[in-house]
């Protein structure tokens, strides 16, 4: 049975929805253009509507409604009601019974959930799994719901699996730092009218610790050509509670005004309290923030915006 890692807490998606852009812009050495990543994927996440998970491989449905697999009704035949030379009706064809194995999940720190399984049908059943269509990816809080649809599957070829069956695999971006993931077939029909039973995976805990910017603060708002910006916050993660992420790597980023791409200017290293601080000659008129890109065990996060602007 799975249990809470001690004094593990639930942490929501942070709150940034700045994408990045692609073009570059030359501003000189002392600028880097930052991982991007972070920031395109936390702003990814938090956009309503549907899109294209990271992979190219899987499609997000915000949609907060949850499901279980339908399952489809027995077929139904019509039975003659004259005399005579009435044709019998062809015989009911049955439903064949499907399962889902495999199915393991991955959370990265960037907020996204890798999966992989198999779609096949049960050991001597005759035939194959049509196509990958009604299967989607859940999640939940708990280990027993309720469960939310986090995606479905973007068409696309596929490879054989299992007895008869099909492998899926995807990316897709997540709600929360701490959930299970499971994999649903709702069933379907094929062209020919055989009908296949709905199924359900194992399910499958994945977590990383939720971190957060507990400040973040600049020096001014308006530097003079060639003068100094100071920047400085805090690097909090929650284990029970909010705590001090002493020892941990901050990119300083800014977008030039004008401009959609992100770069980093500076780096910094968080002191015991999680604080950090970058004074630095200020290049250009710019929104600033600070990035935390995560590791194995912790989520990145994004601190808020401030403009400050050269005169």
């Amino acid at each position: 049975m799975d249990t809470l890692p001690p004094a593990l807490g639930f942490a929501e998606l942070p709150a940034h929805n700045d994408l990045g852009g692609i073009q570059s812009l030359l501003l000189g050495a002392n600028m880097r253009r930052s991982r991007g990543l972070v920031v395109v994927a936390l702003a990814f996440s938090l956009i309503g509507g549907a899109f294209l998970g990271v992979s190219g491989s899987a499609a997000a449905d915000p949609s907060p409604s949850s499901s279980s697999p339908p399952t489809p009704s027995a077929p139904v035949t019509a039975t003659p009601t004259g005399q005579g030379t009435t044709s019998a009706s062809p015989p009911a064809k049955t439903a064949r019974p499907t399962v889902v194995s495999g199915f393991a999940a991955t959370l990265n720190q960037y907020w996204q959930v890798s999966f992989h399984g198999c779609l096949a049908l049960r050991d001597g059943v005759p035939g194959s799994v049509p196509s990958l269509a009604g299967l989607t990816i859940q999640y939940a809080a708990d280990r027993n719901g309720p469960w939310r649809p986090l995606g479905g599957l973007a068409k696309r070829p596929s490879q054989g699996c299992g007895h008869g069956g099909l492998a899926f695999s995807g990316v897709l971006p997540t709600r929360l730092n701490y959930a299970y993931y499971r994999a649903t077939y709702a069933g379907g029909t094929d062209k020919a009218g055989t009908g296949y039973l709905g199924s359900v995976s194992g399910k499958v805990l994945a977590w990383k610790y939720g971190t957060r910017f507990s400040s973040f603060a600049i020096s001014q708002q308006t530097v003079a050509k060639g003068s100094q910006l100071t920047i400085s916050g805090q690097l909090l993660y929650y284990s029970g509670a909010w705590r001090s992420h002493a020892g941990q790597q901050v990119l300083i980023i800014l977008r030039p005004h004008g401009s959609g791409t992100w770069y980093w200017i500076a780096k910094s290293k968080t002191d015991s309290a999680g604080r950090f601080s970058a004074t630095f000659t200020d290049p250009v008129s710019a929104t600033w923030s600070a990035e935390y890109t995560g590791n194995s065990t912790n989520l990145a996060a994004v601190a808020p915006n401030h403009d400050v602007r050269l005169r």
